[in-house]
């Protein structure tokens, strides 16, 4: 008897190896030290990255990914004095200033050279430093293909100093940094006199410009309570995009406990505001929360994120000295954990948890799991169909696919997307194991065939349950092989008790004639067939004929059959089992009226 392991992932970074906050003559305050009471830690080796898009495992100091985004931080050197961050306050101490160019440049090519095509300038405030515009040039002379420019606004609102970096002529993105919707929001955490309106006129201008706009601020006591007034201000200047994230301590610089107690809000507190600016968003809208746990707003669930595209950032320190390129999204979970109540919750393995410094202050009691009959109830449109589908895989883990497959594997590859690989094993052993891993990609030994679908919201797909699709991501060489596979997995998801809409045939693996498959494909975009269940697809002949077969609800069966003999598509039905019944007659006609779209149908009343 095999034995299946249900894995599940520890990307949330439970628990830190330490985090320490000082007061500004560098006493230590209090400890936030790894293995609170209650808390469920993990090593950096069991930490692993979550990308929706491309899957990718990462660890601390991994190799870095080409393609993916690079950030150079360029100092800390900034004109805010903003209460959460370390900038600021740096270059009030005079530890913060001009840095020597070179190293930017060398750090900027060597991205490049390791395949990096986006790349993000921040500070600090980057365009403080009197190199900014020879690294742009230099940038765009690479060849980079997109370069986010994350700035404060102040220095851009100098219009000739805006043309200045537009005629180097890269393909921009603008990250402005609002720390408050409103003018005494942003300037209450700001600390600077004038700074909103600055901003106000560098988001003209580079509207004006046509210019791509984004919007980034940093949850805080003095500005949350205004976020309701972004959807207004932001719709003034065609913002693509805002950003919100819950302020990290460790970010903050040395603060004393009064400050950051201060400045850290109870995230409960919050949610009126950001409920009522989410709902101020036309419909399509990017707008995400990053870092406040699911449970606090799991009616906001669809605009909460933890972490980010995958990026790699590389520092520049007072002296021009580059840091070590780290990977920005585990260096962030560091100082977070979860209670061990969290466990039980649906968004446990995407959601990080809670600084050490808010648990310190807030506590945990906010921490409430959400089952998944809470989600049932808050996601009817089942936006989040991977957690959804956590009973289907836990079902699909005690499954014993056919031989040669010997492994399952599912990955949950986005909100509404899980991805199984079926594989084999050397020799034909009889071993098997089933890892279930949400949002961890992983693998079964590379040996053997290879079989990779995709669940995906329902209709679409080689076949489709009232649910979920199947989607054929990629088959074995052996095509006999694959088919006996796929049937076996559909026959395993059927089990499960779906309404299926249209079945997952021979067509998912054997190719059929042009017109034979466009002629199943409109049938599948026009299933189901009143009163009818489509139970199977077969491919005949080289794939020049296929039959779809048909059950009505007192057993009667009829097959529908597609042909393309001569260059020529014909097709009809006949009845199989039972009578031509009202109900069989009625989805027949259905079924013949679907086939009819297509031109080239010749339907007969006979095989």
């Amino acid at each position: 008897m095999s034995t299946a392991v249900l894995r599940r992932s520890v990307s949330s970074g439970h628990g830190a190896a330490g985090a320490r906050i000082t007061s500004r003559t560098g006493t230590k305050l209090y400890e936030f030290a790894r293995g609170l009471p209650g808390c469920h830690p993990a090593s950096p080796a069991e930490v692993r990255a979550y990308s929706f898009t491309s899957a990718i495992v990462a660890q601390y100091h991994g190799p870095v990914e080409p393609k993916k985004q690079i950030e150079i931080q360029l100092g800390h050197m900034c004109n805010n004095r903003c209460v959460f961050c370390v900038s600021g306050q740096e270059t009030a101490r005079g530890n913060a200033g001009p840095l020597d160019v070179a190293p930017m440049i060398a750090a900027i090519t060597t991205a490049y050279r390791e395949g990096h095509r986006k790349l993000t300038l921040l500070g600090g405030e980057p365009t403080l430093q009197p190199g900014f515009l020879e690294v742009v040039r230099h940038a765009v002379g690479l060849g980079f293909e997109e370069i986010v420019v994350f700035t404060n606004g102040a220095k851009t609102a100098r219009e000739a100093f805006l043309d200045e970096i537009l005629a180097t002529g890269g393909n921009f993105t603008w990250r402005i940094s609002i720390q408050g919707a409103t003018e005494e929001a942003h300037e209450r955490t700001t600390l600077k006199d004038g700074s909103f309106s600055r901003i106000v006129r560098t988001m003209e201008a580079l509207a004006r410009k046509g210019e791509r706009l984004t919007v980034n601020m940093c949850v805080v006591q003095s500005n949350y309570a205004s976020v309701a007034a972004f959807p207004a201000l932001l719709a003034r200047f065609g913002v693509s995009q805002l950003h919100l994230d819950m302020v990290r301590p460790l970010d903050a610089g040395q603060r004393t406990e009064d400050e950051l107690r201060a400045m850290i809000p109870r995230y409960s507190d919050m949610v009126p505001a950001l409920t009522e600016m989410v709902g101020g968003f036309p419909e399509g809208f990017d707008v995400n929360v990053g870092n406040l746990p699911y449970c606090i707003a799991p009616h906001l669930a669809r605009v909460i994120h933890h972490d980010g595209e995958h990026t790699v950032t590389i520092a520049m320190d007072g002296a021009g000295e580059l840091s070590r390129p780290w990977d920005k999204y585990l260096v962030k979970r560091r100082d977070k954990s979860k209670p061990a109540s969290c466990r039980t919750c649906v968004f446990e393995s995407r959601c990080s948890g809670v600084f050490e410094a808010y648990r310190h202050f807030h506590g945990t009691d906010e921490l409430v799991p959400v089952s998944l009959e809470r989600l049932r109830a808050i996601d009817p449109e089942r936006r989040f169909l991977a957690l959804h589908l956590r009973p289907l895989l836990g079902a699909l883990a005690r499954w014993q696919p056919p031989a040669p497959f010997a492994h399952v594997t599912a990955t949950e590859t986005g909100d509404a997307e899980v991805t199984l690989a079926i594989t084999g094993l050397d020799g034909g052993s009889a071993r098997r194991s089933a890892e279930l891993c949400p949002q961890t990609p992983g693998a079964a030994p590379d040996a053997g065939p290879r079989l990779t679908v995709a669940l995906r919201p329902p209709r679409g797909g080689a076949g489709s349950f009232d649910h979920f699709s199947v989607h054929v991501l990629e088959l074995p060489a052996d095509r006999a092989v694959a088919r006996e596979g796929l049937r076996a997995l559909w026959a395993e998801l059927a089990r499960q008790g779906h309404q299926v809409l249209h079945p997952l045939g021979d067509d998912a693996a054997i190719g059929v004639a042009r017109s034979v498959g466009a002629r199943l494909a409109r049938l599948r975009e026009r299933a189901p067939f009143p009163a009818l269940v489509w139970r199977d697809v077969r491919v005949l002949e080289e794939g020049r004929r296929a039959e779809a077969t048909f059950e009505g609800p007192a057993g009667e069966r009829a097959t529908v059959w597609l042909m393309e003999a001569n260059g020529r598509a014909t097709g009809g039905y006949r009845v199989d089992a039972g009578e031509a019944t009202p109900a069989l007659v009625e989805g027949l006609r259905a079924i013949m009226e679907a086939l009819r779209g297509r031109p080239e149908v010749v339907a007969t009343a006979a095989s």
